[in-house]
Parts: C-alpha cells; sequence; structure tokens
C-alpha cells in the first residue's frame, strides 16, 4: 500500500468545521490490484479497473451514480461508454487512466480534485459525469437551488447533500432529468482538445441551508414522492418482449423498507399481482431500482413505506408502459401546424414535453415554435399501436417555417433538439423522424444534402449514440408548385447513402389533404390521418427487420 501526506486545510475545515492551521488530513491510495481507491479524511473516490471514477463519497454520502443504466460514474462516451484501460499512478498525487481515443488524469489537491479530460483521437468524443438521484438540492450557475435536475448551458453545478456541498466547474453544460432523477453534467471535447473540471467541496452557508429545508420538507399528508416512473411515461423497449422500467422515489418519514408491486396487462397476459421488497436506502430514506418489465401497458405502480413492519406511507402511479419512442423535428408539418387538432383514438399514445408526459392529443407539447394546432402524431401512434399492441410514445422538437440552416450545430434549434436527446437517454427512444424540406426548395441539392447530413452526423456525436434517423420527402408548396427536385433529390440521396431512412414522400399528399380547401401548404384533418399512416408504413417495416433479429 502507497502512502503519502499532504496538507488538505479547506477540505478538513468543510469536513470537521476546526480551524485549518490545526488540522492536517492524511490520505492513501491503495496500489493494484484495481480498483484504486484513494481515501481522506472526510472523502473517499474509487477509480475502477477500466478508468471510470465510479464513486465520490463525502461522509459516507454518495454523490455519483456508476450503474445507472450506461453509466460508469464519470465516462469518455463515443458509441458507447469508453474503456480506458491503461491505469497508472504517475505521483503520489494522482491516477491516470488513458484508452485509444482518450485519457483523464484525476489530480487531488488541498481544496479538493481537478479531471483533466483529453481527446487524442479525429472524432468528437463526450465526457459524463451521473450525479445520485436523491441530492437535496441542485444549482445550475448563480440561479436558484431546487429539488430536480436542471437543463442550463451553465459550466458550473453544485450538488447540495445535507450539510455537504459539492460545486464542479467545467461543464460545456448540464442536463436532466435523465433515467428517472439523475443530474448529468457533460463536456464536449473536439479532436485533440483537452479540459479541466474542477471539483470543490464545502459545507451548506446558513443561507444555502434554509433554501435546502424548503425544498425536502414534504407536505405530511404525502410523505412519499414517486420520482420514477411518471404518469404516462413510455420506456423504450429493448427486445420484442421485455425493456427496463426504472422505479425510484423518496419518503419523508422515517423508513426502513420499500416493497413495490407493479400490474397490468403485458403482451402476452397480465403481471403478477405481487409485492417485491426493493433496495432501501434508510438513512436517506430512498429507494432506486431498474425492473425488467414486459412489453405492454399501461401499467400501475404501488408503493408503501414501511417502518418496523408497518406500513408508514403509500402511493400510487398510473398509466405507465413499455413500448416504443420516437423523437420528431423539422419544420411546421412536423408540429401543431395542422389545419384542425386531432386526437389520438386507442388511449395508448402519450407524448413528451421535456417536463412531464401526457396522453397524445393536439396540441404536441416540448415543440420549439409553440404552435397551437393540429399534427400527425396522433394518428402515427394510434396505427403504431394498431400493428405492435404496446404503448406509443412521442417527443417533437420541431419549429415552422424554419430552413436546415437553422438546424445546424452551433444554433439554439439544435440544442433544443438535443435537450430532448439527452432527456431520454441512450437507447430510450427507437429513431428520429424528420420533416423538413419545404423552406429550402431554393437551395442547391448538394448544399442541402450536406447541411442536413451534418446534422445528422452531429446529433449522434452528441448523443453519444448511432441512433437511427428517418427522413421524409418534403418539398410541397401549393397545387401549382407540387414538388422541388432539388430538395427531394437531397432527400434520396441520404437514403442511398444510407445516412438515413427512408421516411414518407408526403408530397404525394395532395387536393383535401391540403388546409384552405386544398390550397394551402399544411395539412387538413385527412391530410394528418394519411400523413400518420404513412410514417407508420415506414417506420414498421424498419421496426418489424429489427425486432425479427431479436433487437
Amino acid at each position: 500500500m502507497l502512502r503519502y501526506k499532504t496538507w488538505f486545510f479547506l477540505l478538513v475545515l468543510i469536513l470537521r468545521g476546526d480551524s485549518a492551521s490545526q488540522l492536517r488530513a492524511e490520505v492513501r491510495i491503495e496500489a493494484m490490484p484495481q480498483p484504486l481507491t484513494v481515501v481522506a479524511e472526510g472523502y473517499r473516490v474509487r477509480v475502477d479497473g477500466d478508468g471510470c471514477l465510479s464513486s465520490l463519497q463525502v461522509r459516507d454520502q454518495e454523490f455519483l451514480a456508476a450503474n445507472v443504466s450506461v453509466s460508469r460514474g464519470t465516462y469518455f462516451f463515443y458509441l458507447g461508454p469508453l474503456r480506458l484501460n491503461k491505469v497508472e499512478q504517475p505521483s503520489a498525487d494522482s491516477i491516470t487512466a488513458s484508452g485509444d481515443l482518450t485519457k483523464i488524469q484525476y489530480s487531488f489537491a488541498d481544496d479538493g480534485m481537478m479531471w483533466k479530460v483529453s481527446n487524442h483521437s479525429n472524432v468528437d468524443v463526450i465526457f459524463f459525469t451521473v450525479f445520485a438521484g436523491n441530492m437535496d438540492g441542485l444549482r445550475g450557475g448563480q440561479g436558484e437551488i431546487v429539488s430536480s435536475p436542471i437543463t442550463a448551458d451553465v459550466s458550473s453545478l453544485t450538488c447540495y447533500w445535507g450539510d455537504v456541498r459539492l460545486q464542479v466547474d467545467g461543464f460545456t453544460k448540464i442536463w436532466g432529468p435523465w433515467q428517472g432523477p439523475h443530474q448529468v453534467g457533460q463536456v464536449d471535447l473536439k479532436p485533440g482538445e483537452s479540459k479541466e473540471i474542477k471539483i470543490r467541496f464545502g459545507k451548506a452557508t446558513s443561507e444555502e441551508h434554509r433554501e435546502l429545508v424548503k425544498l425536502i420538507t414534504l407536505p405530511p399528508d404525502s410523505p412519499l414522492t414517486i420520482l420514477s416512473p411518471r404518469s404516462y411515461q413510455v420506456f423504450q423497449r429493448r427486445t420484442i418482449d421485455e425493456g427496463e422500467v426504472l422505479v425510484s422515489g423518496r419518503c419523508g418519514v422515517n423508513v426502513d423498507e420499500f416493497e413495490i408491486r407493479v400490474t397490468g396487462d403485458s403482451k402476452h397476459g397480465p403481471l403478477p399481482d405481487q409485492w417485491i421488497s426493493v433496495p432501501t436506502v434508510s438513512a436517506i430514506r430512498e429507494f432506486n431500482v431498474r425492473l425488467p418489465i414486459p412489453a405492454g401497458g399501461w401499467y400501475s405502480l404501488d408503493v408503501r413505506a414501511k417502518n418496523d413492519g408497518k406500513v408508514v406511507a403509500e402511493q400510487r402511479v398510473d398509466r405507465f408502459g413499455v413500448g416504443e419512442v420516437f423523437v420528431g423535428a423539422g419544420q411546421s408539418n412536423s408540429t401543431n401546424c395542422g389545419e384542425f387538432k386531432t386526437r389520438q383514438k386507442t388511449g395508448m399514445v402519450s407524448s413528451f414535453g421535456g417536463q412531464h408526459w401526457q396522453i397524445a392529443d393536439d396540441p404536441q407539447p416540448g415543440v420549439a415554435d409553440s404552435s397551437q394546432g393540429g399534427s400527425f402524431w396522433p394518428a402515427f401512434g394510434d396505427a403504431m399501436y394498431q400493428i405492435y399492441k404496446v404503448p406509443i410514445g412521442v417527443a417533437t422538437t420541431g419549429y415552422g417555417g424554419t430552413s436546415v440552416n437553422q438546424w445546424q450545430s452551433d444554433g439554439d434549434l439544435f440544442k433544443w433538439l438535443m435537450t430532448r436527446v439527452h432527456q431520454l437517454g441512450p437507447e430510450g427512444f427507437r429513431a428520429l423522424l424528420w420533416h423538413q424540406g419545404e423552406s429550402d426548395v431554393q437551395m442547391a441539392s448538394d448544399e442541402y444534402y450536406g447541411k442536413l447530413r451534418n446534422v445528422i452526423v452531429a446529433s449522434r456525436a452528441k448523443a453519444g449514440w448511432e441512433f437511427p434517423w428517418f427522413v421524409a420527402k418534403a418539398s410541397y408548396h401549393n397545387p401549382d408548385k407540387l414538388r422541388f427536385d432539388s430538395v427531394r433529390d437531397a432527400q434520396q440521396r441520404l437514403w442511398n447513402d444510407a445516412v438515413a431512412l427512408a421516411g414518407p414522400d408526403t408530397d404525394t399528399l395532395t387536393g383535401d389533404h391540403r388546409d384552405l380547401d386544398g390550397k394551402g401548404i399544411h395539412f387538413s384533418p385527412k391530410g394528418l390521418k394519411a400523413h400518420g399512416e404513412m410514417w407508420a408504413e415506414r417506420v414498421g417495416a424498419y421496426l418489424d427487420e429489427v425486432l425479427s433479429k431479436g433487437q
């Protein structure tokens, strides 16, 4: 075992509340075999054999979530989490981990830690930090302390747990919630780029403590809160028969056990009506578990909290399921610009607007243009449900009248789209459906092809996984201008080059499929229904192939 001593004046002052001039913290790095463990007075860090920092405990409170979906706590991501198999200790106060694409150096100083993350590849790479889902409070930048995860383009995140204050500086942005209650910090790294992330430990001030008390005090009539799942939430199935559902929550009274029960009808029949005990963190009165659940729904979740064998609180969430989820983007015919609002008819289609899920009647939530008319999404969802008999979830992000220029990776619309992609998470949806082109009919075909290809490639790089894109053929303006080959040829070329999958040719929807008695560019109710069914036909052909392979 290798030992070394260093002065941790600020850390000890924070964690003990004593005079820094009188205290000295002893730190040790436990050597091979891996994992490596860094131990200091008041905090403890673990670096696993894949180079990921999978645990950061301050006063026995765990601040990272290393085993949620693909999360490793802290990790690089390019087409999946990257392993850094070469883990070394170059000095008494640092650990390095490197792989084919990336490298990280963890350094330990007297006032906290510093992580230097480096991308020595020729592709864009993301570095993620996934935080525990049971924080008392979060502050993004200089904003207010809140109880739920934050989405903002800020570099600083402060986490509060009890009287511990952990501040991280150096993110590109922060976002959430991901996989239920988790806050994520993201660092974007271009080829050859290095960045520093600084971590500082502290103690909540009196003012911060007062804000936190207000946040964590639950009303006496509802001591049990279910954080996940949410009503009408759809979890993307991983196989034809099954998906994972995140079940988490907290209780405002003393509890030593949580029991849950999931009931409802799956594709193959009713779920067993039985209670199961789930792992409980009694000290903070929380639970967090991922359950394999058959495809189907709607389901109901019952949770009961127990103390000394007695039920002290109960709560229920209705209508969530495991099925197929899709993201939408583009211009007006991807949003709520239809002549009249439409409604889903099966009762099995829901929409995610970024904050909550709801039944997918128009107008769809979450669109960037705040449009309030009709859309093809209810008809699409109904058609998909009729085929696959599982709940269908949609998340729409489009903006009417926009050019592909406005969707480039340095623009606000791209950020809007990627926020929804990140919220759903890796493999959290089946595919993205793109309907746009009407605003770019004067653009050269090669230019449109290149710019839309840039959007597709950038979205996958930022997301960190190769999610499918469907691109529709869309150029229709009015009965005198039915189609424009410049845009259509570019869209066809994206299909031919396997950059995107083939969406429907909606230029064929003419006459009474369009609004304003067939003279408009948007769809009538008849057109919206046909539009949704055309999308379901295209997506269904792809999905049948995927499911037949057991994917």
